[in-house]
């Protein structure tokens, strides 16, 4: 059962890199019940994601080490041993707990609309722009940082996390930043 949760897991992130990977002119349209992604028969895959038929779920897999060059400009490398993780996740209208993330995430919005509010300094932070269905986001890793969901409806990601210690915790409780 272990083996088809991983499985299951790893095609996932390969169906998210494919959704996240085309070009503008495939960004998905909002319908009636949430978002339909444009036909991706080029890479032998689909999607067609609503918020309301998408249940939080957690999968989460020791990767090797690795190291990934695509030229021109795109590198990212891990040395040790280190768990991926893919999530659903729904929040609530409004402002969540400060926390952290001991690796780098990549977030997609499915639903609803949420900003991050991010320390830079003591006592300074500074909040994204807001971020809507069909579009994604960085948070760097061990940055503290909290969403905060604008909309009138709950806010629905799709993420992917790396470099997390193999079994550690995957987000980690900041203090209160006292931000001015």
């Amino acid at each position: 059962m272990q083996v088809r949760s991983i499985i299951g897991g790893m095609a996932f992130v390969g169906a998210f890199v494919v959704a996240i990977s085309c070009s503008d002119r495939d960004a998905p349209t909002a319908v009636a019940g949430g978002l339909t992604q444009p036909d991706h028969s080029i890479h032998g895959a689909s999607a067609n994601v609503t918020g309301s038929s998408l249940a939080p779920f957690t999968f989460r897999a020791p990767l090797d080490p690795f190291r990934l060059q695509q030229l021109p400009d795109f590198l990212m490398r891990s040395d040790a041993r280190t768990d991926i993780v893919v999530q659903s996740l729904t929040f609530a209208p409004g402002a969540g707990p400060w926390h952290t993330h001991p690796g780098p995430s990549f977030v997609y919005v499915i639903e609803g609309e949420i900003k991050v509010e991010r320390v830079l300094e003591p006592h300074v932070c500074r909040p994204s722009a807001v971020f809507t269905p069909g579009s994604a986001y960085f948070e760097v890793g061990n940055q503290v940082h909290r969403a905060v969901v604008v909309s009138d409806i709950p806010a629905v990601l799709l993420v992917t996390r790396f470099n997390i210690p193999v079994g550690a915790p995957i987000t980690v409780p900041a203090a209160d930043p006292g931000c001015r």
